[in-house]
């Protein structure tokens, strides 16, 4: 047990190490560093005031812009998903053309196809889902799942908000796993997995006690795993498929599911 203990603590240590060395920069400028981190504080800031669901009642335009949407209840949610494309999106974009001058690719953004990394993904899932179905039964999780409360009125909106979900999803991951830990592998090597940890953490505060002491040991995992296969992808459809699957248990446990494909 202990030398099994050890062989994977040496495989984990190695895949830190190889991340040093692929892409730490001593000649790496400074201030790309600094502009980074201040985009990502910019980026982390300007939802609280213009980008959660509430502040879709604070401009009367956007009313207009959803009206042909169903469901007035879920624009307010479809515009915080909507918005990731900004703070998570554009901002990152706008300082890897103008300040590091690179190409989004170079930042995970693109498909790799390798079968033992799609192995791990699965293996991740192995281990999330069923922790996801054991907290689905509990008062914290209810309260949480899913984030729009009319998903479990119809299939439409049950379809509208996973998808709009997923979206978030992937600009989230483009933001912490994409933007934030490949900028700074260039100047802290494998320590950019943990300082993008740290924020990653913080935006889970509203959530249950288990998930945001989940949430960093995802966000290392995830952070090292795109950048040793230089995409984000994989994350992507891990966060996904288990944020979905909370969203159906919290549905299941609170007697909605059945109702919602019965029709």
């Amino acid at each position: 047990m202990l030398t099994q203990v050890q062989g994977f603590s040496d495989f984990v240590l190695e895949q830190w190490r190889a991340i040093d060395r692929d892409y730490k920069d001593p000649n790496a400028p400074q201030s790309h560093a600094r502009w980074v981190l201040v985009t990502a504080a910019v980026a982390l800031v300007i939802p609280k005031y213009f980008g959660s669901p509430s502040s879709f009642h604070q401009f009367p335009w956007l009313g207009a812009l959803f009206a042909d949407v169903p469901h007035p209840s879920l624009h307010p949610h479809l515009f915080w998903a909507a918005f990731k494309l900004v703070h998570y999106g554009l901002l990152p974009y706008v300082c890897i053309k103008l300040v590091l001058k690179k190409n989004v690719r170079d930042f995970g953004a693109h498909f790799v196809w390798e079968p033992k990394i799609w192995l791990l993904y699965l293996g991740m899932l192995c281990v999330i889902l069923p922790l996801t179905y054991l907290a689905s039964g509990t008062q914290s999780f209810l309260k949480t799942y899913p984030k729009y409360g009319g998903a479990g009125e119809s299939l439409e909106q049950f379809f509208l908000w996973e998808a709009a979900y997923a979206f978030q999803f992937l600009m989230l991951e483009f933001f912490f796993r994409g933007f934030l830990s490949f900028a700074l592998a260039r100047h802290f090597g494998s320590l950019a997995v943990f300082v993008m940890a740290v924020p990653y953490a913080m935006i889970h505060l509203s959530k249950p006690l288990a998930e945001c002491l989940g949430a960093i040991i995802a966000g290392i995992v995830l952070g090292t795993v795109a950048l040793r296969t230089r995409s984000i992808l994989g994350g992507v459809v891990v966060h996904s498929i288990v944020a979905w699957t909370m969203d159906i248990a919290a549905l299941a446990e609170k007697g909605e599911l059945g109702r919602l494909f019965s029709g």
